[in-house]
């Protein structure tokens, strides 16, 4: 959540990884798995569909977009277990 407020992502998305976070914490799976719905879909716009700005110069293109793969490949990875 912090990479992508500190790289400004979509303002909505950043309060909807904080709610998610929320529900997280209070063990509350539906309303994970209803908010998750939002992060699921593709195309323009979405939440995928985003290219991290340089925001620090020890920062290049390459590094910002590696970490964000990364991060979002762990927080994927991490929620797949709930749906289990």
């Amino acid at each position: 959540m912090k990479f992508c407020r500190d790289h400004r992502h979509d303002p909505l998305y950043v309060e909807k990884l904080g709610d998610c976070l929320n529900a997280l914490e209070k063990k509350d799976k539906d309303r994970v798995m209803n908010i998750m719905e939002l992060f699921k879909h593709g195309g323009s716009g979405s939440y995928l569909d985003w290219h991290p700005e340089v925001m620090a110069e020890n920062e290049d293109p390459e590094y910002v977009e590696t970490v964000w793969w990364a991060l979002n490949a762990n927080w994927h990875h991490a929620l797949s277990v709930i749906n289990k």
